[in-house]
């Protein structure tokens, strides 16, 4: 068009493209942006704004000056208070923005454009728009009028209340959002410095800086919105309480791209830094445990135990969802809250060890014993069957507690119990059923096989004497070393018959009658329930 000042022109014209995209990508997406609605009506004005100035930079006329001029006025004089009000919702001040005041922050610059529209019937905004002499391409010199300058004094009152918010939330803010922090504080000085430039006629020709440097201001709008989710979640209004909190909170957008977390979630995810900020953190998440964080986010109000691997060491959380709306009850992201249970579940399985096993000998008590032997007898006895059980004690037990101290009893149980699982099957079902007294559930074995596995069992315990360490005294010193006990035990077993009902409170009863009669026979011996036949060393 003439002028020399294309590259100015090009720049303007790029800040207005960049707009009207950020507009489009906003206004698609705009479910998942909680201030979509601002930033939408922000760079449609913008763009308007930015052309309408392209436009009169490139007139050939007065009049299309004038007419280009009221154009740029039906975008220019709403963007400080837009901008402002970006600045608080990004600072989480969402409370006062109530709709009165928005309505009150725009009635300013809807009187600046009805003013401008209206201007050759009352000078109130420009006294006078005339050529500019002596220029080296077609431009004008504005006299302001008096709505002119309130008007400017409301724009610099906008732009400058912006800044001086985000310096006052500076220290506030957490560092993972001071990029974003940093895009809207130089948004919004840039233009600033423009309009002083500008207004002191300290630029070239006199020419309004402010729609080329939205080409740069423009563009960090657009990374923050795409790169770093700016505007998905106010970070603020939780600085206190958020950064405090012992359990770890993310807070995800509706792409499951990252927009906030807490000092806790940054000690279970050690790789979590401010660079996640803005993106997924599926492939993160995975390093850590194998439950799918799309299982999680989409299945809102659920509770969910996961386990957590960090290095070596597993732990136990509880990931709670929920959704994140806004004020209007628009969806804009998920929460997740993750609350360490590891030692709630570590006291579980302690209860659960208590309610089914012995505490001293690792091997099932008494009372699941029965349980699962009631269990194991009713699939036997439905197939036809055999079902054994051998119940044996340890011999002279008292003696060797009265000898060598509870301690070594203990110890002597625990021999036992090592011993007789080198010989359990996989099927066969080990107890302590009381005291110094142990029971074994067969399935599958007929009395005379639960006799030769009880005698292999007996065999087995006496051939291995305890190891214990004993104290001596010699001459002024004292020593220690090792003796050897010989252990031995009593059995006695007892089968239910194939297809014949019966209990395994029968069985332990013929068990224990046959234990009865190894003891009385001399003990370290097998009896069978019924039979004269005895196993014996």
């Amino acid at each position: 068009m003439g002028t020399p000042y294309s590259a100015i022109l090009t720049l303007m014209v790029t800040a207005g493209v960049i707009n009207v995209i950020m507009g489009i990508y906003v206004f698609f997406y705009r479910s998942k942006q909680s201030m979509s609605k601002t930033f939408i009506a922000f760079t449609l004005l913008s763009a308007v704004y930015v052309f309408g100035s392209t436009l009169e930079l490139s007139a050939n006329s007065l009049t299309e000056i004038k007419l280009w001029i009221k154009l740029e006025y039906l975008g220019m004089p709403y963007l400080p208070p837009l901008n402002l009000l970006l600045v608080m919702y990004f600072l989480g001040m969402d409370r006062v923005l109530k709709r009165p005041l928005r309505i009150i922050m725009f009635i300013v610059p809807a009187i600046t454009t009805l003013l401008v529209l209206t201007n050759d019937k009352h000078k109130l905004y420009y006294r006078a728009i005339e050529l500019k002499q002596g220029a080296s391409f077609l431009k004008t010199d504005l006299v302001a009028g008096p709505w002119y300058i309130f008007a400017g004094g409301y724009t610099f009152g906008c732009m400058i209340g912006g800044v001086v918010l985000l310096l006052l939330y500076w220290n506030r803010m957490k560092s993972s959002y001071r990029l974003q922090h940093i895009v809207m504080l130089v948004a919004l000085v840039m233009p600033l410095a423009g309009d002083f430039l500008y207004l002191g006629n300290l630029t070239p020709e006199g020419i309004d800086p402010i729609p080329a440097i939205m080409a740069v201001t423009s563009s960090l709008y657009m990374w923050a919105l795409a790169g770093r989710g700016m505007l998905n979640v106010v970070p603020i209004a939780r600085e206190n309480l958020f950064e405090s909190m012992s359990d770890s909170v993310l807070v995800l957008d509706l792409e499951n791209r990252l927009v906030d977390f807490n000092p806790a979630a940054a000690q279970m995810m050690p790789e979590l830094s401010t660079q996640n900020v803005g993106r997924r953190i599926d492939e993160l998440w995975q390093q850590y445990t194998d439950e799918p964080l799309t299982n999680l986010v989409n299945d809102p109000q659920a509770e969910r135990e996961v386990i957590w691997t960090i290095g070596d060491q597993s732990y136990h959380y509880s990931v709670r969802s929920s959704v994140v709306r806004k004020n209007g009850g628009q969806e804009v992201g998920k929460l997740l809250i993750l609350i360490d249970i590891s030692e709630q579940v570590e006291l579980q399985k302690k209860l659960h060890a208590l309610a089914f096993y012995d505490g001293l000998t690792g091997i099932y008590n008494r009372n699941h014993f029965l349980h699962l032997s009631e269990e194991l007898i009713a699939q036997h006895v439905a197939s036809g069957g055999n079902f054994s059980v051998v119940l044996f004690d340890i011999d002279y037990f008292k003696k060797i507690n009265d000898s060598y101290g509870h301690d070594v009893g203990d110890q002597a149980l625990q021999h036992v119990v090592s011993l007789c699982r080198r010989l359990l099957r996989d099927v066969d079902v080990f107890a302590r059923y009381g005291g110094e007294e142990f029971v074994i559930a067969l399935p599958g074995m007929t009395l005379k096989e639960a006799g030769r596995f009880a005698e292999r069992i007996r065999t087995e315990i006496e051939a291995h004497p305890m190891p214990v360490a004993t104290s001596g005294s010699g001459s002024g010193s004292a020593g220690a070393s090792q003796q050897a006990i010989t252990i031995t035990a009593s059995f006695g077993a007892a089968a239910g018959e194939s297809h014949a009902a019966f209990e395994v409170k029968q069985l332990l009863k013929q068990a224990d009658h046959a234990l009865y009669d190894a003891k009385r026979a001399g003990r370290n011996r097998v009896c069978l329930a019924g039979k004269a036949e005895v196993y014996s060393r």
